[in-house]
């Protein structure tokens, strides 16, 4: 496994940084993608389209976090085996049987489950149809995006992170490509830019199946299909409270957007342009996440609890100083930022004024944000799932008790502000969880 990365040796803190620098540098080429994306339909379809996407993101997110979560978890698992040197083939096996069997049924789930959802959080009639179509082709596509997750997870569990990276690279651009095509050329709407999102999801699947050939210790022969309960255990035990908890946040996020398309389409346009954002915001803490999550479950298999602690430490000084970096980045930059995904005009203007104040509560609480997920990717790591799916039911319940709490005594900032609400609460948490664990285990 040459390119391979055994994270049980050598520096903590160079060999996190190694590896998250992929995994941010995927995060740009993403959100860029995404961005792009935004363009395409705000500036060539409008502004309602550009709202009725947004109207769609949080049942879109809930779906996704449902696979994110179990891939996730799967790789908490992969990384543990890697670590310990024993039962990896048989983990990747009943993963990948796992992988197909609840991606189908969550696609059948989400399909019956996505109209009477968007008719349940008020979704203007005006964007209802659109919404309704992306969200229809996205999901077709739900199996194939669990598989690549699959796929990436158990890469970076190994400590390869170059080639989701490229995978993403690749995939955006071709993701962009399509979008043109099938927007600007061949005039397929809503449902052109969700075809496209889903075969750019194909063709990364296709390149990490393909760059899987490269480790050959990594691929089950047919005798690892065989079904194994301790490990089916394992995977479900450490995938689906995780799983369990994005869906949870993700529910937090449906209220949310309830309360938003209440307030029109262009507060919903305004809201969705800075969502937009979100992603270039938080992609610093995501990839520390994803490397302390490999780091840890890597050195726990190997019995390493010194070099969890000090990655841990390590993490957590990182994660600090870029939040309030990026914190005043976007602040600086918001506002000619947000005017780059719609169309100049009056109604613009107002959805970018939404967009900005949004930004600007966001970029406040971003530090809570990090450290929430440096706490959480810990605990993950250690295989204590039970805490961060406790911490998923934090943030709805602050999320919920914000956004009808908050807008009484400040307004729309208490919209804003209902997101970040839960990321304090949740990280508080999870924070106090990681040290009594340390202390309970003596890692």
């Amino acid at each position: 496994m040459a390119k391979s990365m055994d994270m049980t040796r050598g520096r903590p803190a160079r060999l996190i940084v190694t590896f998250a620098l992929p995994l941010m540098l995927g995060t740009i080429f993403q959100q860029l993608y995404s961005l792009v994306d935004s363009a395409v339909v705000g500036r060539l379809l409008g502004v309602d389209a550009f709202a009725a996407v947004g109207a769609a993101s949080f049942f879109g997110w809930l779906s996704f976090s449902v696979v994110l979560g179990l891939s996730q978890g799967f790789g908490v698992l992969f990384a543990q085996r890697f670590g310990a040197k024993t039962g990896l083939k048989r983990a990747v096996s009943m993963a990948l049987l796992l992988t197909l069997a609840l991606g189908a049924a969550l696609t059948v789930l989400f399909q019956l489950a996505v109209h009477p959802v968007l008719l349940l959080v008020r979704t203007p009639d005006a964007l209802l149809s659109g919404a309704l179509a992306y969200l229809r082709w996205t999901l077709g596509g739900l199996v194939v995006t669990f598989l690549y997750n699959a796929a990436a997870s158990l890469l970076r569990a190994v400590g390869d992170g170059r080639t989701p990276l490229v995978a993403v690279i690749l995939s955006s651009v071709l993701n962009i490509v399509l979008d043109l095509l099938f927007v600007a050329a061949l005039h397929l709407g809503i449902s052109g830019v969700a075809l496209a999102t889903v075969l750019a999801q194909f063709f990364a699947f296709g390149y990490c199946l393909w760059k899987l050939r490269a480790y050959p210790d990594l691929l089950p022969a047919l005798g690892d299909f065989r079904l194994e309960a301790g490990t089916l255990h394992e995977l479900l035990r450490l995938g689906a409270p995780l799983a369990f908890r994005d869906a949870v946040i993700s529910v937090g996020g449906l209220v949310v957007q309830s309360v938003i398309n209440g307030y029109g389409v262009l507060f919903v346009a305004g809201t969705t342009a800075a969502r937009r954002y979100f992603g270039l915001m938080e992609m610093a803490g995501g990839a520390l996440e994803g490397a302390l999550a490999t780091f840890v479950g890597q050195n726990y298999g190997a019995g390493e609890g010194d070099r969890i602690r000090a990655g841990v430490r390590i993490c957590v000084r990182i994660a600090v100083v870029c939040a309030v970096a990026v914190a005043l980045l976007i602040t600086a930059l918001g506002r000619p930022l947000l005017g780059l995904l719609v169309a100049p005009g009056e109604e613009a203007a107002q959805a970018i004024g939404v967009g900005y104040a949004n930004l600007c509560a966001i970029a406040l609480c971003l530090p809570a944000l990090y450290l929430l997920y440096v706490y959480r990717s810990a605990l993950q790591g250690i295989g204590r799932p039970f805490v961060p799916m406790l911490s998923g039911f934090a943030e709805l319940l602050l999320r919920i008790a914000a956004v009808y709490l908050l807008p009484r005594w400040f307004g729309v900032w208490g919209v804003y502000f209902a997101e970040p609400a839960g990321w304090v609460g949740a990280g508080l948490l999870l924070c106090v969880s990681y040290y009594r664990c340390q202390k309970k285990m003596r890692f």
